[in-house]
């Protein structure tokens, strides 16, 4: 298995891509440390799931874009096993409101969710990884980071802090090669998820008529793009934003 006896720590890893993430790795052999912020429940049916493929899992509530509580997530698989080899950011959230009806408050919630939480994962899990001279960083940006563009709600907010994301992998690329560290974000579109699943069914319709590939995604095309990114066969990969969108990045 491409991934026997790594250890991987997903933020946001209840539903969504998050759980297929979590489950697509633990497929290929990782144990993994499963975050999420309030629905234990469905986090617990992750852990299941994991631990039926033969694999362990561990459980952290916490939300990430806290600094002690970003911490004790990784220090989490740090006291049981020694190490982490994967860190997969996807925490993440997204804003309904245009530039003029965005408060100082929703601004600062959406920094919060989707950059400070990477920052505080990332600073928390490269002194560990340094010292290993090994591991791979996985970050969910979006395709709206690099057009603009948005299904559910036109929002700048939403789209600067996902291509942030892209600009703050590309920084720990360079910082961590010397150490053997690679660090890559996908840029996923439309994705089935419960936020998608709100959405109105035009909506969704004009989603799909956008898509080259004429469908919209799963969360398990992503946790395979994921899968790629974390395993040794991206070892020459670092510095990437793949685009995982059935081709929406073509314009």
């Amino acid at each position: 298995m491409m991934l026997e006896g790594k250890i991987a720590v997903i933020s946001g890893a209840s539903r969504g891509i998050g759980r297929a993430t979590a489950i697509m790795l633990a497929r290929h052999g990782a144990n993994v440390v499963i975050n999420y912020l309030s629905n234990q429940e469905e986090a617990q049916k992750v852990a299941a799931s994991v631990e039926q493929l033969g694999r362990q899992a561990i459980l952290v509530q916490g939300d990430v874009s806290k600094t002690e509580e970003a911490n004790a997530l990784i220090n989490a698989a740090v006291s049981k096993w020694g190490r982490i080899d994967i860190l997969v950011n996807n925490a993440g959230t997204g804003t309904r409101f245009k530039i003029a009806d965005t408060t100082d408050e929703e601004w600062e919630r959406v920094i919060n969710v989707n950059i400070k939480s990477y920052f505080n994962l990332a600073r928390a899990a490269m002194p560990h990884m340094m010292k290993q001279k090994s591991g791979k960083i996985v970050a969910i940006s979006s395709i709206v980071g690099k057009t603009g563009k948005a299904f559910l709600a036109q929002s700048c907010t939403y789209a600067g802090v996902k291509a942030a994301i892209v600009g703050y992998t590309r920084g720990l690329a360079r910082e961590g090669a010397p150490y053997g560290i690679n660090a890559n974000c996908i840029r996923p579109g439309w994705v089935d998820t419960d936020a998608t699943a709100r959405a109105p069914a035009e909506v969704r319709a004009r989603a799909e008529q956008d898509i080259p590939l004429g469908r919209t995604g799963h969360p398990e095309d992503i946790a395979g793009a994921v899968l790629y990114l974390a395993s040794p066969l991206s070892d020459y990969v670092t510095g990437q934003a793949l685009d995982v969108n059935g081709g929406l990045f073509i314009g």
